[in-house]
């Protein structure tokens, strides 16, 4: 299947670890990238045997795995690791789960997860369940344990009335939410400094901002920055490679470090734009 061949927004598949499930619940974690597939591909893997041994781990007699199920967000970047000429040693080389049904897999540049993304629960005896949904930067993940801030380099945001706000789409809506002491008139405090409101979409430019550089070597994105430090995820594919500059596996195929600023050369970003809605 070819990039072309994909929706514009389509609803994706992504399993979650323990850790990034734990993540989820105890920390309202709301990043999301790496290895997704189309939720419609993944039905015939309806198990949590079935869908474990697809995406490699040997787990029979599990009771349950949990996934997310989203809409690709507007501005994110879903691409074939597989495709011929990309230079890669993805996860899945052939492009493929390991199923017997036909799954191909993607991968999703790190992002925020979008307004309505459900937290699955798939049991051994066929039941699934919808645990949770997220509603946005501002609130998080419903009956999650914590709530942590949004970071302005991962995710949705919004030019609003020569402002760039955080951004959630939301049908012909966007969502916009911001940190501050004291909010604004028409803003809904729906967390302490955190305020919320809804504005139409046709008032917006939404896009994505991308920051990458180079630590130890090796590419990188940066996830968060502050003063003196910054989060970031290596944009390499070995495992041992990644281990060696010091980064650590936060799910198969993808590993992260926190790295001193002074480290990073070579930074820069793109902005990858939305097209105005139509009026």
């Amino acid at each position: 299947m070819s990039e072309s061949e994909v929706p514009a927004r389509p609803v994706l598949q992504k399993l979650l670890t323990h850790g990034l499930g734990s993540a989820i619940v105890e920390d309202g974690y709301d990043q999301v990238g790496g290895v997704v597939v189309l939720a419609g591909d993944a039905r015939p893997l309806d198990t949590p045997e079935k869908l474990l041994r697809a995406h490699g781990f040997d787990a029979p007699g599990a009771e349950y795995v949990d996934v997310v199920r989203f809409e690709l967000p507007p501005a994110a970047r879903l691409t074939n690791p597989a495709a011929p000429g990309s230079g890669r040693t993805p996860l899945h080389p052939t492009g493929f789960l390991r199923a017997e049904a036909v799954v191909p897999v993607w991968e999703l540049d790190r992002t925020r997860y979008s307004y309505g993304a459900e937290y699955w629960r798939i049991r051994a005896d066929g039941e699934q369940r919808c645990l949770s949904a997220y509603q946005g930067a501002a609130r998080g993940w419903r009956g999650a344990k914590g709530w942590r801030p949004w970071t302005p380099l991962v995710g949705t945001r919004a030019r609003w009335r020569g402002s760039e706000l955080v951004a959630d789409l939301v049908g012909d809506s966007v969502l916009l939410a911001m940190r501050a002491d004291t909010g604004v008139e028409g803003w809904e405090e729906v967390r302490p400094q955190t305020w919320a409101t809804a504005v139409p979409a046709t008032d917006c430019e939404l896009f994505e901002v991308v920051m990458r550089a180079t630590w130890r070597g090796l590419p990188v994105r940066l996830l968060a920055s502050g003063p003196e430090q910054a989060h970031v995820q290596v944009l390499v594919d070995d495992e041992e490679q990644a281990h060696a500059v010091g980064a650590e596996t936060v799910e198969p195929g993808v590993f992260e470090a926190t790295v001193a600023r002074s480290e990073l050369s070579e930074v820069g970003g793109v902005t990858n734009e939305v097209a105005p809605v139509a009026g």
